[in-house]
Parts: structure tokens; sequence; C-alpha cells
């Protein structure tokens, strides 16, 4: 980290608060062991101009699950539960749960229905819930993919999962966390929200609005858990970064980073998003909850890692997107290097990139898979249009994957944001997997 790059990474976070995409930002760095940057940009409190610091506390959303895995983690080390146990050993008035594995929860290849779609529950995580009227509700319906076999983002999972440590280990997911992680890692920030609420430190979240940047709706702490109710410090959360390959055990991490073999394009493993970056293994965890978002990558090769913090959320744009900036800090601190392909695979990742932007795919060229994957519903949300005009595709790395694919990834630059490109093909010619990842 030379005061050239530091003064870099500095311009690119201010860049953000001045051009009022969010009130306040912090960043962390963490390369080989240490923490090598950590600072603070705008304000965590607009109203009363309390400046932002790698000490203001955060919501961090979704990275609450890396806590949740790794909670049961340490508890299958400690002989306590088994991946491959079923839900219902430890919920069994939970019937749905006896098809269902602990590993599958992590993964998020349950099966159950969506939390949106459970009769009874409101949708408005401002209203409080009970997980035992959830799961009552849920025990009335059918799965709607059979165990193991479909990725699906949903918040009951952890939910679920959290409540297991609880009965495995006989104390509350909070208590566990403390006692075997926060700790032990000299987190002295960092906890689950609650009902007692968190300390008056903490940054406000925000979300934007026609004159500006008001305090957003708080989610009750019902919704949160051990899904989406980690609060926590840049410097905290760096800790773990580090120190969470000795605190796991490698075969535990191993196990963490290893993507669902049902995840599908997505490759999701236990609490983090498995990818490629510059050919070599990149892992990230994303949070949005309302007023927040965060973003926490590593990679694991190089021995680096990025935290973005932003108390500003996703529903009225533009306001900072997180992943979108660590991973342009990721590219100053590793630069990715370009490799040679051919001009035939340059041009078809090239016009796949604009059969996207058109909502039009020839699905003649995909993977069965990956075509039930892509619908036209997901293809109408991704508004690759709103990049402006496809400025470069340069090939960064060419990787033969386990089961015969070959994952090409490109960096790609539109007019108005850039992206590492991930363009998958199997053996036969025939497309599996179309990612951008900023």
């Amino acid at each position: 980290m030379t005061p050239a790059l530091s003064d870099h990474i500095d311009q690119m976070a201010k860049d953000q608060v001045h051009a009022g995409r969010t009130p306040g930002i912090a960043v962390g760095i963490v390369e080989d062991g240490r923490i090598v940057y950590a600072r603070g940009f705008g304000f965590s409190d607009l109203s009363k101009h309390v400046p932002m610091s790698p000490d203001t506390q955060f919501y961090a959303g979704g990275l609450t699950r890396q806590f949740t895995a790794a909670a049961v983690l340490l508890l299958v080390q400690d002989g306590k539960l088994a991946l491959d146990d079923h839900v219902s050993k430890y919920v069994p008035e939970f019937h749905l749960g006896a098809t269902i594995t602990i590993a599958q929860l992590l993964a998020q290849t349950s099966g159950l229905p969506p939390s949106s779609r459970i009769p009874g529950i409101s949708a408005d995580r401002t209203h409080p819930i009970k997980l035992a009227a959830v799961l009552a509700s849920l025990d009335q319906m059918k799965l709607v993919a059979a165990p193991g076999t479909v990725y699906a983002d949903d918040p009951i999972n952890y939910l679920l999962a959290a409540l297991i440590v609880e009965r495995a280990s006989g104390v509350p997911l909070s208590d566990y966390l403390e006692q075997h992680i926060f700790i032990p890692l000299v987190m002295d920030n960092t906890f689950l929200a609650s009902d007692s609420g968190i300390s008056a430190q903490h940054s406000i979240g925000y979300t934007r609005t026609s004159h500006g940047f008001d305090p957003a709706p708080a989610w009750d702490p019902s919704w949160l858990g051990g899904d989406a109710g980690l609060v926590t410090t840049i410097y905290d959360l760096a800790k773990w970064d580090i120190a969470m390959p000795i605190l796991l055990h490698v075969d535990a991490v191993r196990t963490m980073f290893a993507p669902s073999a049902n995840s599908g394009p997505t490759r999701y493993g236990m609490g983090w998003v498995i990818d490629r970056r510059g050919g070599k293994d990149f892992v990230w965890s994303d949070g949005d909850i309302s007023g927040y978002r965060a973003t926490n990558a590593l990679l694991p090769v190089q021995h680096v890692g990025v935290i973005v913090f932003s108390n500003a959320d996703s529903l009225h744009q533009p306001t900072t997107i997180p992943e979108g900036l660590g991973g342009r800090i990721l590219d100053l601190i590793v630069p990715p290097a370009t490799t040679h392909l051919s001009n035939a695979t340059i041009e078809r990742a090239r016009e796949w990139l604009a059969l996207l932007a058109s909502g039009h795919v020839r699905r003649d060229e995909l993977t069965p898979s990956f075509s039930a994957y892509l619908t036209d519903d997901l293809l109408a949300r991704q508004n690759l249009d709103g990049l402006g005009p496809l400025q470069s595709i340069v090939p960064v790395s060419s990787t033969a994957e386990s089961d015969g694919d070959t994952l090409y990834e490109f960096l790609v630059r539109y007019r108005y944001a850039q992206y590492h490109y991930d363009f998958e093909v199997t053996a036969q010619g025939k497309i599996d997997g179309l990612r951008l990842i900023a």
C-alpha cells in the first residue's frame, strides 16, 4: 500500500460522497494478514454532522450469513452437529425439515418456498415476524424444488440455520457468536442487532428522496438475526477476514468456500458467492438492507481483501454500489493481467453482451440448465443498455473447470461502468454461464 495508491483510493471514495451518491462511506483493505488501509469519508449522521470513520458501526446485512455459517461449522468441529443432519433433528416441529439438510440451508438449496409467498407473513420488513409462525405456515405448503437441486436466495434459510445453532449449542446465536468468534478475535464493536437496538455511535442509514437523503425505515430485528443482523465496523470485519482460516481450521474454510454442485450460475458456497477473478479464486458477500449497503470481498490466493460500507440503500438510484467500488479497488491492488484468446472467442463474448443488452438471446446456444435460469423476466430486469455503449473488452484469463467447461474472463468497460465479465462455455460449445461482476 503505497502513498500514491492510498491517495488514489481516497479520491475514489471522496468522489462517491461529493457526487451525492451516499452520505458516507468507509473502506478497509487487508493484505498479507495486516490491515493496510482503513478510512471513513462523509458523514455517519447528516443531522449532527458526525464524520464517518473506520470505527463507525454499520448494519452489514447479508454479510451476517458468513458468521451464521461459521457458527454451524464450529459446531461441526465440536461434534455437536453434522452438515448432513436433517433440519427436523433440531427443529422437530418443522415437518418439511425432514427432507432438508443443514448443508442445504447454508447453500440456499433447501427448496423452501420464498418468504414473499408465505401466507399471513407481511412483506414489509419493518413489521415483526415470529419464526414459529413462519415455520407453521411453511408446513402447509409444498417445496418448490427438491432439496439440493436449485439455488434460491431467501432469508428463511439463514433464520432457520440460526435457530439450529441455538438448539445445538444451548445459547442464543448472538451469545454463541460472541463467545466463539467476536471475543476470541477481539471484535469489540461487533454483535447481532436485537430488540435493545445498537449503540449511539452507529451510522444512520439513509434512503434517497427527491430532495436528498432521508433516514431509512428500520427493519424489525426479527427479520435480521442470523440472516442480516450483524452490526460491525471496518476494523472488526478486517480482523475476521485475517483470522477466519485460523479460527475455523482449513477444512471448514474449504467447505465454506466450496460452491454447491447445484447452485447454478451464482456458484454459492456457505454465506459466500464463489467466483473467479483474474483466473484466481474470488469470494465475496454483499449486504443490502434498508439504509445500508456493504461488501466483503477476498482474493484468498493473493491474501487480499476489500471491505466497503455505505449508509445509503439501493431503493432509489443512483447510490453508491459498494461491490463496484470494491472491485475497482481490487483492480488497483491486484491489477488484472491480460491473456491471449482467439478472435473468435472474443467476438462471441462481445456478441453475447449485445444480445443481453437487447433482451433477446439465442436459446439454442445455451445449455438447458442455463437457459432455464436466464428467464425472459430476468433478462428484462438487467438493463444493460443503461450502462452506455461498450467501449472495450480485454481478455484476462482462461480457466479449465472441473466439469469440462472453459471459463473465459474479460475486463469490459462501458461508458458509465467497468466490470469483470465471465463467459463460460462447455466442451460442446454451449454457453453455460454469463456474469458481470463489479
